[in-house]
């Protein structure tokens, strides 16, 4: 029960994200330098080695309150990655004007170069904050995940999906997929208002009984990119088959969000449908699901002609008994 349990846990628990300490502290130091700018503009100036004169004062002041807003920024949001990438733009804009201010007249060349030194060390503190929250952020944002059992081995189930050509017996908004060279497929989708789409995919990564990962090709009018693992499962020759899936089109690219808005359900659905047709042969409907509409609360002939059954020939795929009446084993 324990390695099934470690194995569910490793499939499907989601990222977790990296602790915020470091940034809520990043964020609190932004805002008491801010305030300090803001408030002691002068004070400042003369203790980093310039002129307090009114340009500088101004400049100091205006400093301040970028400061504040980005401090603001971090606290309100410590685990995303935005508000700490604008505190290292702004660090880089200061250490640019504390070696501008290096030329003045009137500058100290020493305790501006200290300035600096500070300035850079809290970049640094900024940098590894911000690719912190950044790994984690994507990976809380992997693409959307699908999964399901199925009763065969990972290397029938492999099989099965690696011949592309078989996708539509499964996949019903598909029309055709056509294999070429060079990992190379054309593929065909119907539409939801009539007519078809089609667009090219380049398979990324294959390894035989274990993953398929593909990506639409430079200029296609859909464009996607997902994974699909076949794992077996602990202590039964079983599939656990896991979707990753992203989604784009109209010149967006692929996103994690727009899979789950348009593909959810179909994923899910095809993913059934895909274990139907390797458990028992074919893809089963009962009467309510064979129909479009409104119909007769009975069981209807095979030739209706709004029975899904009758519109469309699923694949059936002999298997063997698993069992038989009365026998004793």
């Amino acid at each position: 029960m324990d390695s099934v349990s470690a194995f569910r846990s490793q499939l499907r628990s989601e990222p977790v994200l990296g602790s915020p300490t470091l940034a809520r502290g990043l964020g609190w130091f932004s805002l008491a330098l801010g305030a300090a700018e803001l408030a002691m503009p002068r004070a400042l100036a003369r203790l980093i080695g310039v002129h307090p004169g009114p340009a500088n004062t101004l400049l100091i002041r205006a400093m301040g309150a970028r400061e504040v807003i980005a401090g603001i920024g971090v606290l309100m949001a410590p685990r995303r990655p935005l508000p700490l990438w604008s505190r290292v733009a702004g660090d880089a804009l200061d250490l640019a004007l504390l070696g501008a201010g290096m030329t003045g007249p009137r500058s100290s060349v020493p305790r501006l170069a200290g300035a600096a030194a500070a300035v850079a060390g809290v970049t640094a503190l900024d940098v590894i904050a911000a690719r912190r929250n950044q790994r984690a952020y994507d990976e809380a944002n992997l693409p959307a995940l699908y999964a399901i059992t199925i009763n065969r081995p990972p290397s029938e189930v492999y099989a099965f999906y690696r011949k592309l050509s078989q996708l539509p017996q499964f996949m019903d908004y598909l029309a055709e997929v056509t294999e070429r060279e060079g990992k190379l497929s054309h593929w065909v989708a119907k539409l939801p208002l009539g007519g078809t789409v089609s667009w090219d995919a380049r398979i990324t990564e294959d390894r035989p009984g274990e993953v398929i990962a593909w990506q639409s090709v430079e200029g296609s009018a859909i464009k996607t990119r997902g994974r699909v693992t076949f794992a077996k499962t602990p202590g039964r020759n079983m599939t656990e088959v896991r979707v990753e899936m992203q989604l784009g089109f109209l010149g967006t690219q692929p996103s994690t969000a727009l899979a789950k808005l348009f593909g959810r359900a179909q994923i899910k659905g095809d993913l059934r449908r895909l274990k139907q047709v390797l458990e028992t042969g074919e893809v089963l409907f009962s009467d309510a699901s064979a129909h479009r509409g409104k119909h007769p609360a009975q069981p209807s002939p095979a030739g209706h002609p709004g029975s899904k059954v009758a519109q469309q020939q699923m694949p059936f795929i002999p298997r063997p008994t698993t069992a038989e009446k009365g026998a004793v084993r």
